[in-house]
């Protein structure tokens, strides 16, 4: 995956979003960090020249320490990105195109820095210039918290690793010690939306949100449901038809689209209710398979299922694929026949399904 960060200033990719491109390295995936400005006007007995000497060295030893693959300074004028929006953005274009990125942070729109708000406006109009794919659009916070979010991501094993980061930027550490700030940010989060020890929040911008109601956005559990969304998304193709145990929502129909959210059992489109025993739960997996269904999915809520219906359990991990296993989602792909050894387990599943 590659994933892109938008930062106004540098120290701000490692406050907001720290945490989560620590986790995206460690999963091996591409992070890449733009900096719009190069914060001269947080040394102001500098020079500019100087200035940017300062934080950018700064920036470049607190990327290291996250995982950053690779970091571009575009050195538009600090406190000025407002005059500066179309003149970013076509700077920023280019890189877009090199880096097609999946998934990209960014400021969010109500930040009381203008630089953090204006950071908004050119990510969008680069993105509309460059002619990319949309990516997953995740505003973080900063100055501001957010007062709404759409996912919390726990970063208690790499909450280490963020302060290590934020205290390479030994200038503004001197002057504010939002190192402190967001420990205790952190660690709010990680509490209240229940997500772990330390967690990062973010809001999703763009359209792909606007048909999911701010009421189902608010619960607590909101961010664990669209987090099993996104790695559907990464796994299923766009235009494909999967399987997910259970009742299906509209909220989560509107995530995962336009991939085509079949519930399992199904009749005539909609949910029918659990599967009356094993035999009856293969069978339906079968006929489902045989009409488009790719793959079949459990979310943490219907983790249970796979406990209950041991023969279905079984049936699946011998005869496909399991591409995705984690706390939050268990997929098969019912592609292609996984390349085990099906021996007895398969057999007990024959003579269920007959």
């Amino acid at each position: 995956m590659n994933v892109l960060v938008i930062a106004p200033h540098p120290d701000d990719e490692s406050i907001g979003c720290g945490g989560a491109i620590c986790l995206h390295a460690d999963q091996g995936h591409r992070v890449a960090t733009v900096f719009l400005t190069s914060g001269e006007c947080g040394l102001p007995e500098l020079s500019k020249e100087e200035a940017w000497r300062v934080r950018e060295r700064e920036a470049e030893r607190a990327t290291e320490i996250l995982g950053v693959a690779s970091i571009e300074f575009l050195r538009r004028p600090d406190q000025y990105l407002q005059e500066n929006t179309i003149d970013a953005a076509c700077a920023l274009k280019p890189i877009l195109q090199r880096e097609k990125p999946e998934v990209l942070y960014l400021t969010h729109e109500r930040d009381f820095h203008p630089d953090h708000r204006a950071t908004v406006s050119i990510v969008q109009a680069a993105v509309r210039a460059a002619g990319i794919t949309e990516p997953t659009l995740l505003s973080y916070e900063v100055l501001t918290p957010l007062t709404e979010f759409d996912r919390a991501e726990d970063i208690s094993p790499v909450m280490r690793r963020k302060l290590k980061a934020m205290w390479a930027y030994r200038s503004q550490i001197r002057q504010f010690r939002y190192d402190l700030a967001f420990r205790a940010m952190n660690r709010y989060r990680g509490v209240m939306a229940r997500a772990g020890r330390y967690a990062e929040v973010f809001r999703v911008a763009g359209e792909s949100m606007s048909g999911i109601s701010l009421p189902c956005r608010a619960d607590p559990g909101w961010h664990r449901l669209y987090a099993a969304t996104q790695e559907i998304t990464e796994i299923v193709p766009t235009e494909a038809a999967f399987i997910l145990a259970g009742e299906v929502s509209s909220e989560t129909c509107s995530l995962v689209a336009p991939r085509r959210c079949i519930p399992f059992v199904e009749k005539d489109g909609g949910y029918w209710g659990k599967p009356s025993d094993d035999a009856a739960a293969i069978r339906e997996l079968e006929r489902l398979r045989e009409t488009g269904a790719s793959f079949i999915g459990f979310v943490s809520s219907t983790f249970w299922w796979l406990e209950h219906y041991v023969g279905l359990r079984d049936y699946l991990r011998a005869q496909f694929p399991c591409v995705r296993e984690n706390e939050r989602i268990v997929m098969f792909d019912l592609r292609k026949a996984a390349k085990v050894s099906i021996g007895p387990t398969a057999s007990l599943a024959e003579h269920m399904v007959g």
